[in-house]
């Protein structure tokens, strides 16, 4: 994420041209520049928003209701693709929109790259502050320039943080996610599928019993992206078992509309087993890992599913765990089973880095989980908890 003095940079600079808010999409590439958005005390205030193309949308709203400039915050990089048409729209009605994106750094794909080509041909003009130290006046020429075209201008602030690095945060009260994939171990029907939220090659598991187990990790740079992916496993085998481990960001993003696609398709399927795993952290933001926020953002996932026909659970007990596993796996239609966990990583459920697939994480508090656990690259348990099988390739 940015560096917190680009961060701190950047707001003052919006402060002193008198932006009266910026939307954006929180993923922790923005935590830097949105923490200091909080510290201002609202001017500007940060108003979280659902996704990327929400936060130019609005952006440009602003600026046709206001007048001046609207400004919008997304993660760099594929995540940056939802901006394209909030800005495309602000080019073409004339309004004036600074779009500031978080630098991928050097994990960027060709994808990336691509989508960056497209934001400055959206742009009149697209700067990239290589240098921290020019942030101040990059910031006010692309506010001018903005004014001045009265058109979307493209910033890309640096990111300095370690890539692979796991940032762990406060506890807060919730189900610990190791629990809650060690009770899935065990009960993983034979022939699974299991989707991921996050990013890394598809990777064949071990069932603790030995049958196969398939899990696919989501694509990079789309949260929620396990949940479509179960959906296309269920649809090419509908006789398959199908689990999808899906962030609450996720889930907001893009989950919550493709239920109904799950609701309208499942009559079809000879075994109804489509199980939507929520990890439910009640926030739209990583500032909100802090036990002394407020907690903001409690989405009734399980609600919203039984409002569509589907099975809906809501678990907020330790000791619930292994029974609503049971309840989900055996019930005769699609279920959301949402978690109410704590938050002991910013990140998805799998590592950040795979370059020691395979290890084993070391007990943690001195009690070791009843299955096998991988290891992050900086030593942190990683949040998949099975064992992999001993070739990497994907097992049919």
């Amino acid at each position: 994420m940015p560096d917190p003095s680009v961060a701190d940079a950047v707001v003052d600079r919006l402060l002193a041209w008198r932006i009266p808010r910026v939307f954006g999409h929180p993923e922790e590439a923005v935590a830097a520049l949105v923490e200091a958005l909080d510290a201002t005390g609202s001017e500007p205030e940060f108003v979280p928003v659902r996704n990327a193309e929400c936060a130019a949308v609005m952006a440009a709203g602003q600026a046709r209701f206001t007048g001046g400039p609207g400004v919008c915050l997304a993660a760099g990089g594929a995540a940056a693709a939802g901006l394209l048409t909030g800005l495309h729209a602000a080019r073409g009605a004339g309004l004036p929109v600074l779009a500031v994106v978080a630098d991928p750094g050097v994990v960027a794909s060709e994808a990336a790259r691509v989508i960056h080509r497209q934001l400055a041909e959206v742009c009149h003009r697209l700067r990239y502050a290589a240098e921290p130290a020019r942030v101040p006046e990059l910031v006010d020429e692309a506010l001018r320039a903005a004014t001045r075209a009265r058109g979307p201008v493209g910033l890309v602030v640096p990111n300095s943080s370690p890539q692979g690095a796991t940032r762990v945060a406060a506890p807060g009260p919730g189900i610990d996610v190791r629990l809650v994939l060690d009770e899935l171990s065990s009960r993983l029907p034979p022939n699974s599928v299991v989707t991921v939220d996050g990013i890394g090659p598809t990777i064949g598991l071990a069932h603790p019993a030995g049958s196969p187990v398939e899990v696919v990790m989501g694509p990079a740079g789309l949260p929620g992206g396990a949940l479509p992916y179960a959906l296309a496993a269920k649809l090419a085998a509908p006789d398959r078992p199908v689990i999808a481990l899906v962030s609450d960001d996720g889930m907001r993003s893009h989950g919550l509309s493709e239920l109904v696609t799950i609701a309208r398709r499942r009559p079809a399927w000879p075994d109804p087993r489509l199980v939507v795993l929520v990890r439910n952290t009640r926030s739209g933001h990583p500032r909100h890992l802090d036990p002394a926020r407020p907690v903001t953002d409690d989405v009734p996932y399980a609600g919203w599913a039984r409002l569509l026909g589907l099975h809906g659970v809501r678990v907020d007990r330790p000791e619930l765990v292994g029974a609503a596993w049971d309840e989900a796996l055996n019930a005769d239609r699609p279920c959301v089973l949402e978690m109410v966990m704590d938050a002991p990583t910013l990140g998805p459920w799998n590592r950040q880095a795979w370059d020691n697939i395979g290890d084993v994480a070391a007990p943690v508090g001195g009690e070791p989980a009843t299955s096998p656990m991988l290891l992050a690259g900086n030593g942190v348990p990683a949040e998949a908890g099975w064992l992999l099988s001993s070739k990497r390739d994907k097992i049919p």
